[in-house]
């Protein structure tokens, strides 16, 4: 095709195709971080995949369970002895809110595999919805790799619901203040706070905290009888802070623009 004959605006093959070759051209750095994240992957894969033969696999998943049927039949999920004076943590209390079973109860009769397909479904979901960049990715995973992280996974432990609603809360907003399932994580829930939704939300789960009643009562006694201190979540925090990194390094998030507008701002202040 001659240049009289070509579309207007279509630009000689050649010419189009070597920006485009540059464009797609992988750097030795991303090579290293494509490395990193498979080598991730790869951990991650190979010790779920052996914890599924331990025999504490989904040991908090049947405690919160028992937990919940406890509810039912008794009128409260909370164990005799966390009633009747000090306990130590290392007797392996229920400490979630009522407010938490409303979550827990109907998988007494839900299939179990759901308990986990939910929750890392949507992790997993929430979290592709962001562009960081490679290293991004990797530190997103290292947060997956540590051993608590995949400890919550492995014995089926509540914390990776709230991990799930916190990457939900990065897309949706208002599941942010699902996250105060687990009060501990408190501030993490505040990051949806300027959303109308996250109000709503918030609205309720105070409407179905009325369900529950005496057993708040209940709640606020094994808690001053519990020896337990705001550091016992402290090992789960880098699965709480994974789902925000890709959220954060998105070139899309609001805080890029802001800081290139005071950058922009201090940069005239200063010529």
């Amino acid at each position: 095709m001659n240049e009289a004959a070509r579309p207007a605006g279509v630009a000689p093959a050649a010419a189009s195709g070597a920006p485009a070759r540059e464009a797609r051209r992988i750097t030795p750095m991303q090579l290293w971080w494509c490395f990193v994240i498979a080598a991730e992957l790869a951990f991650i894969v190979l010790v779920l995949g052996l914890g599924l033969r331990h025999e504490n696999f989904a040991l908090d998943y049947r405690w919160h369970m028992e937990a919940s049927q406890r509810l039912l039949d008794t009128g409260t999920p909370y164990y005799p002895f966390q009633f009747e004076g000090h306990y130590s943590f290392q007797q392996a209390p229920i400490l979630y809110p009522p407010i938490a079973f409303a979550l827990f109860i109907p998988f007494l009769w839900l299939p179990p595999f759901l308990w986990w397909a939910i929750p890392i479904g949507l992790l997993v979901f929430c979290m592709t919805r962001h562009r960081p960049p490679l290293w991004g990715w990797a530190l997103t995973l290292a947060c997956f790799c540590w051993f608590w992280s995949l400890g919550v996974f492995l014995f089926g432990n509540p914390g990776m619901w709230i991990a799930a609603f916190v990457a939900a809360g990065t897309v949706w907003s208002w599941p942010f203040a699902l996250v105060l399932l687990k009060p501990t994580f408190a501030p993490i829930a505040l990051l949806g706070i300027r959303h109308r939704s996250w109000w709503v939300t918030i609205g309720v789960m105070a409407g179905v905290s009325l369900l529950f009643g005496r057993v708040w009562f209940d709640w606020l006694t094994i808690l001053g009888n519990s020896d337990v201190t705001l550091s016992y979540n402290f090992p789960t925090i880098p699965l709480m802070v994974a789902p925000l990194i890709p959220w954060l390094l998105d070139p899309r998030h609001p805080i890029h623009a802001w800081v290139r507008t005071r950058t922009s701002a201090r940069s005239a202040a200063a010529a």
